[in-house]
């Protein structure tokens, strides 16, 4: 299994728009995508970040979703004020 992470920061407002986004558009949106293994967001309103994190049944499928990927992060700051400050890669570790 794969996992792919966007990592936001922005205001309070930013950010409760980023949360109402991520559950009303991202999540179906992500959910329908072949391959796709789940989907998480997180949000840390004291610190000002938030992460999304999602995974994948195979690197191959979160290959060939990167370019879903790269739209849905551009609507999300378009829609929110929120900042794309990093996304990651990982292969989750068998176990967990």
């Amino acid at each position: 299994m794969f996992a792919r992470t966007s990592t936001w920061t922005g205001s309070p407002e930013a950010l409760q728009h980023w949360s109402e986004h991520a559950a009303s558009t991202v999540k179906g949106f992500v959910q329908g995508l072949p391959g796709n293994a789940g989907v998480v967001f997180l949000i840390d309103r004291a610190g000002g970040t938030a992460l999304t994190l999602t995974l994948w049944e195979t690197e191959s499928a979160a290959e060939a979703t990167d370019r879903f990927a790269e739209q849905s992060r551009a609507t999300t700051v378009a829609a929110t004020g929120a900042e794309l400050v990093a996304q990651g890669r990982y292969e989750v570790v068998p176990g967990t």
